[in-house]
């Protein structure tokens, strides 16, 4: 629902600057004692209309392709989508005034007068509108394969004073960040750990703990129910009674691995 509330306003966002644009031809036209033609000011103006599908295609493309999972630097995912979008974008649109143009006008602007006219005057603007829009974080895409392939422990090695004991991960209940010490609840009794919480969720199952809270991971096959709070947040009830909060920044996550967790 979010994403399609960003496209609807991405959408309006880019019909007032067509609408804008082509204002402002007019008072230049105005200024200049020039004819001003509203279809050819439309025609070149639809630069601005390629933005949406350039950038959404570009970013399906890099989620299928598994672009984020290829490339560990982000600042190298950006370059790229930048330079691929601003090259498509300039091709697309060279192709677009020449067909629309071609068909609709008296007078055929030509694809290669109109890639190199834009190259030569408008590249920064290209360069301006991507860069920005590459700022918007990509959705990190799952790399089942790997999920499914990958073998996780059935146990923990944990710390409780000078002894270490063998922990079973049906066991535990979840996991907070006490930093700068994690802590592991089971029904028994509580495990305080020298790490990170980021650290110990590499070696976890991801479909068996699930992020509520940026300080707390929770076995979801330990969650006997889930409550609505009314402002988005949830409250979670565990198998032992115990009651957590569930952040409203995890819940679309959390909810698609209860579900599965607790289907049939």
């Amino acid at each position: 629902m979010s994403k399609l509330k960003r496209a609807k306003g991405f959408l309006i966002l880019l019909v007032i600057i067509l609408g804008v644009t082509i204002f402002q031809d007019y008072l230049q036209s105005r200024y200049q004692s020039y004819s001003f033609y509203f279809s050819e000011s439309l025609l070149f103006n639809l630069f601005w209309a390629l933005i949406l599908p350039v950038t959404f295609l570009l970013r399906y493309t890099f989620r299928k392709a598994k672009i984020i999972l290829r490339i560990n630097s982000k600042w190298a995912i950006r370059s790229l989508f930048v330079l691929v979008a601003t090259i498509l974008h300039l091709l697309l649109f060279a192709f677009l005034v020449y067909s629309v143009s071609s068909l609709f006008y008296n007078h055929t602007f030509g694809f290669w007068g109109n890639l190199v006219y834009s190259v030569s005057n408008d590249l920064y603007k290209y360069l301006l509108i991507y860069t920005a829009v590459s700022l918007i974080p990509l959705e990190r895409p799952t790399d089942t394969k790997l999920q499914e392939s990958r073998e996780y422990p059935d146990f923990l090695l944990l710390q409780t004073g000078k002894k270490t004991e063998k922990v079973s991960i049906e066991s535990i209940l979840y996991i907070t960040s006490a930093t700068p010490y994690v802590e592991f609840i089971t029904e028994e009794r509580k495990y305080l750990q020298q790490g990170s919480l980021k650290s110990f969720l590499e070696k976890l199952d991801p479909s068996v703990f699930v992020r509520i809270h940026k300080t707390t991971l929770v076995n979801v096959s330990k969650v006997d129910s889930i409550s609505s709070r009314g402002n988005g947040d949830y409250d979670l009830f565990l198998s032992n009674g115990q009651e957590l909060r569930l952040s409203r920044n995890y819940v679309q996550d959390f909810r698609s691995k209860f579900d599965h967790a607790h289907s049939g």
